[in-house]
């Protein structure tokens, strides 16, 4: 039996209906496609996208992992992985359109020709190009690694007009990410005294030097970043709803004596959990919520097409978080618990006894304390991820191999993990317990508003 479809604009695609063999595919030149043709449509397609393994995409991931992590000053890493990890997402539905794109579109796109058996090749060839061009333009030190796994790779593909294609598309992706944000300004250091006042942000504290990059005294990284096009969200003040507490409220002091007492370097109140906690979360949120992605797709056995959005939207997600929280903070520009602690005696509150030796378990990031960005990209992980598995539930053993080599923590829900994720940063030291509070509630809502308006499925095909 052979079936014919009409389709809208050119879109060619070939429909198995039932047990019936596919050998004749006609097109119009005009003319919608009638409900039940779009639903057969649709089902060949994703029938087709479910046999795609995500095992080419998490190489790419697990190379750029390797490649960046811990390497760079965080916002950098962090907006690094969203460009690729969107490259490699755009690059699958154009192959066969099953998402939203983030910058190639795919509202024409001609899936002809792609069948069960060969929609590998294409989508191979496709997510590899895509991540090799985006990694070595934005990081050229990948260049070597990347070009080795591209050969690799390819040389696997069958020689044929789709790997071709496939190719083609890949570097079409690469290119459109790389042409919407060609006006992003560079993420750098800038000189930055600080304020003199009490609860003024203030740059009195030693620079950041390890693991990482040297991080200069009397700076501040990315002070612009909050004005920083979002990648999902439509502004970076787009949740910000609240300030931190007055210096001299009961409130702000209870923060305070907290923070003294469970963030130093030999705090005797902080329990043994509460330090491997603080320890265990310290890296940066891109890296252990993409590792975490990757656990999930083998657990869950997410296909390909499946895989790269998860990402995608995870990473987008980290981004705009960042964007989202910096805007926060140089609004409020807050000193951090290192200068509160230590000028204590000196802030004009009585109630606050200081300490001039007072030393944070880590060395204090150079930026303004509220919110906490390390909140705010954990809570909006935790939504994403809880959204697209459609439940809060997990089951999963996590181990944190930059700074706790060997130690697993046992999560059971996504929410345990954003307030880990968000309270490690009272027990190292870094920020009052509003700062991670509200950062981690703004995270859950920009989580959400990247999840219901980006990347989603594709409802209709013309």
């Amino acid at each position: 039996m052979k079936t014919t479809l009409k389709l809208f604009g050119g879109l060619i695609l070939m429909v198995s209906l039932g047990s019936c063999e596919v050998d004749e595919i006609e097109t119009a030149d005009s003319g919608f496609l009638n409900s039940a043709d779009v639903k057969a449509v649709a089902n060949f397609n994703n029938g087709m996208i479910k046999t795609y393994s995500p095992k080419t995409v998490l190489q790419w991931n697990e190379l750029l992992s390797k490649s960046i992590d811990q390497t760079l000053p965080q916002p950098v890493e962090v907006k690094l992985y969203a460009m690729v990890t969107l490259a490699i997402h755009d690059a699958l539905n154009n192959v066969v359109p099953k998402y939203e794109t983030y910058a190639l579109d795919n509202l024409d796109v001609d899936p002809a020709g792609i069948t069960h058996k060969n929609i590998e090749s294409i989508a191979d060839a496709a997510v590899s190009q895509a991540a090799r061009d985006i990694l070595v333009q934005l990081y050229p030190g990948a260049t070597v690694a990347a070009d080795e796994l591209l050969s690799s790779l390819l040389a696997e593909i069958e020689d044929s007009d789709l790997k071709i294609r496939g190719m083609d598309i890949g570097r079409d992706a690469a290119a459109a990410v790389l042409y919407k944000r060609r006006n992003d300004f560079p993420l750098i250091f800038t000189a930055y005294v600080g304020g003199t006042a009490p609860g003024e942000y203030q740059s009195n504290f030693p620079p950041f030097n390890a693991p990482g990059p040297i991080w200069p005294a009397n700076a501040v990284f990315a002070p612009n970043l909050g004005n920083l096009t979002p990648f999902g969200i439509l502004s970076g003040d787009q949740f910000r709803d609240a300030a931190p507490y007055p210096l001299i409220s009961s409130e702000y002091l209870a923060d305070y004596n907290e923070v003294k007492s469970l963030g130093c370097t030999a705090c005797p109140l902080r329990t043994e959990e509460q330090t491997e906690i603080g320890a265990f979360w310290i890296e940066t949120n891109s890296s252990s919520m993409n590792r975490m992605a990757r656990a999930l797709i083998v657990q869950k056995k997410l296909d390909g097409w499946e895989a790269a959005r998860l990402i995608g939207l995870i990473q987008m997600s980290q981004i705009d978080a960042y964007i989202a929280s910096f805007d926060g903070k140089y609004h409020y520009n807050l000193w951090r618990p290192i200068s509160a602690i230590r000028g204590g005696d000196s802030d004009g509150i009585e109630a606050t006894i200081g300490d001039v030796d007072w030393t944070p378990t880590f060395r204090t990031p150079p930026t303004p304390e509220f919110p906490s960005t390390h909140a705010y990209s954990g809570g909006a992980a935790a939504f994403v991820f809880k959204a697209c598995f459609k439940t809060d539930h997990l089951n999963m053993t996590v181990t944190s191999p930059y700074y706790l080599p060997g130690v697993e923590r046992h999560l059971t829900s996504f929410t345990q993990m954003g307030n880990e994720n968000a309270i490690s940063r009272i027990y190292i030291g870094y920020h009052f317990r509003k700062a991670v509070e509200v950062g981690e509630r703004q995270g859950r809502k920009l989580g959400e508003y990247v999840f219901e308006n980006n990347l989603r499925e594709l409802k209709k095909i013309l």
